[in-house]
């Protein structure tokens, strides 16, 4: 059972991070990293985080109905650490 909350956390961390890549790349039309040097600064990191985390809504909804719970609470988990770490970057 710990292993399919470690599958969920993992794959919460790492699905709005391709999010992130799909869209710099395919949608928009940049190299990863002139994006990351240019494009981000201080205001809008918690913005982009808070925009790729509808990639977990999905995955998230996805693992419910396949009636995997275990994995969508660890999904649930990493999106709440991904909250705190936009209240972070938001407040300090």
């Amino acid at each position: 059972m710990k292993i399919n909350l470690l599958k969920g956390l993992i794959l919460g961390i790492v699905s709005p991070i391709i999010l992130f890549v799909i869209t710099v790349v395919f949608f928009l039309r940049y190299n990863i990293s002139d994006f990351v040097n240019h494009k981000i600064n201080e205001q809008n990191i918690p913005a982009i985080i808070s925009l790729c985390l509808l990639a977990n809504l999905a995955v998230f909804f996805i693992k419910l109905q396949k009636n995997k719970d275990q994995q969508a609470r660890g999904v649930l988990l990493s999106t709440f650490l991904f909250g705190i770490l936009i209240i972070y970057f938001k407040f300090f």
